[in-house]
């Protein structure tokens, strides 16, 4: 079967994202069926970009990702979808093939998503071989049956249960060709910053956060690509077109710790000139860890504090406390690897001790920024939407397509005065 393969997106925040689903995608059907990809980030015209890629490929079905529904902003909310909609309906009007969404944003609400943006199927969850099994059992009308499917039926849309990929070790490498690495590696985004290119070495999270995604979205077992495997890919993609910077995309880059490690001794023995960056999660401090990182090529990291008081990092369900945040500050600082701190501002317990615990915090240390956010985006299957729903912020069957906000009484609007006064002080605090 001929497939066109999309990604629409063309938000450039900090840095423009590299579809790596695409790469993966693309890499997991091509050698099943004849495959064709679209991405948009950087076309001048996109309407005569798609135009041309349809008479390319002449698809019988065309495949659209929705990688985020919305910039989870409570002050300026604005939503993402409509312009997948808008392209569907384009597609709709210039070609017959079937089409299909699919991509993290869809995965959270398909049933609600696939009755908007008025595709034929979705594909919630992982789709390298979901789709796979949908396109094999197609002819013969057992499709139905596909793990993940979305699709309209007599007695409204079904959205069946995903699956998840047993052995990613199974999956070939990502098809970075597909996505113009080498314009993604230069370009700059809002932020003015070099472009990175993204890197996944594990899927699922263990973590309890209330307000996450992930878990839904890949599992809560980790499952990895061999660390050796990885490092290899880094090295063949800094051959093919100099690619230098990375960024490792896992939730949880420094657990399990042992395959951290496998990873950093596997990455400096490639002796090539690359720099990295990673997410840390302050459950697993380890300064020998950020010591090996370092010395691997690590350049930054982000550290997933959400918090400073011990108060609200219970409620908010992290899995670690105030003195673990404070230990793995100190440790990064120790091994010189700089970082970035998060402060999600707003959940349950929050208020103005709170926060002025969470300032006091950060201010104790030297992070290169702090991303200030206050609100949190509730989304359904959540422990946090079912406090939402306790507390009269969002409504039994509402529609949480349009981005809600967690937000504890009594914040606003001081807390927005408070953060720009603060701000003031510290030029590289954001929100």
């Amino acid at each position: 079967m001929r497939i066109l393969l999309i990604s629409p997106n063309r938000l450039r925040l900090v840095a423009p994202p590299l579809p790596l689903a695409l790469a993966c995608l693309a890499a997991s059907w091509s050698g099943h069926h004849e495959v064709y990809t679209l991405d948009l980030m950087f076309a001048d015209d996109p309407e005569g970009a798609l135009s041309r890629a349809l008479a390319d490929s002449r698809p019988e079905l065309a495949a659209v990702s929705l990688r985020n529904l919305d910039n989870q902003d409570s002050r300026h909310p604005e939503s993402y979808y409509p312009e997948v909609r808008d392209l569907i309906r384009r597609l709709r009007s210039m070609s017959n093939a079937s089409l299909l969404v699919g991509g993290s944003g869809f995965s959270l609400m398909p049933r609600e998503l696939l009755a908007y943006l008025e595709a034929d199927f979705g594909l919630a969850g992982e789709g390298e071989l979901s789709v796979l099994r949908f396109l094999e059992d197609y002819p013969h009308g057992a499709w139905r049956q596909t793990p993940g499917l979305v699709y309209r039926g007599h007695d409204g849309i079904t959205a069946n249960p995903p699956a998840l990929v047993a052995r990613l070790e199974d999956l070939p490498d990502p098809a970075l060709e597909v996505c113009s690495p080498v314009l993604y590696h230069e370009a700059e985004g809002s932020a003015k910053l070099a472009g990175v290119i993204p890197v996944q070495t594990r899927r699922g999270c263990p973590m309890r956060c209330i307000y996450c995604t992930t878990p839904r979205l890949e599992g809560r077992r980790l499952r990895a690509w061999p660390p050796e495997r990885v490092a290899g890919w880094l090295a063949r993609w800094h051959e093919k077109w100099g690619l230098t910077r990375f960024y490792f995309v896992d939730s949880l880059f420094n657990h399990p710790q042992d395959y951290a490690r496998r990873l950093c001794q596997a990455l400096l023995e490639l002796r090539l000139p690359l720099e990295w960056a990673a997410i840390i999660n302050p459950a697993f401090p380890d300064g020998e860890l950020f010591h090996l990182m370092r010395r691997a090529g690590a350049v930054r990291v982000q550290v997933g504090n959400e918090s400073g008081s011990e108060l609200v990092l219970q409620r908010l369900g992290k899995g670690f406390g105030r003195d673990q945040v404070v230990q793995t500050l100190s440790l990064l600082e120790e091994a010189g690897l700089a970082y970035a701190c998060f402060l999600l501002l707003g959940g349950p317990g929050e208020n103005r001790r709170t926060v002025a615990e969470s300032i006091d915090l950060m201010e104790r240390f030297h992070p290169l920024l702090v991303n200030l956010t206050v609100g949190i985006r509730i989304y359904p299957g959540t422990e946090m939407h079912r406090l939402a729903l306790d507390a009269g912020m969002v409504q039994e069957g509402e529609s949480l397509l349009r981005p809600a906000f967690y937000l504890e009484p009594g914040l606003e609007p001081w807390i927005w005065e408070h953060l720009a006064e603060v701000q003031s002080r510290h030029p590289t605090w954001i929100f």
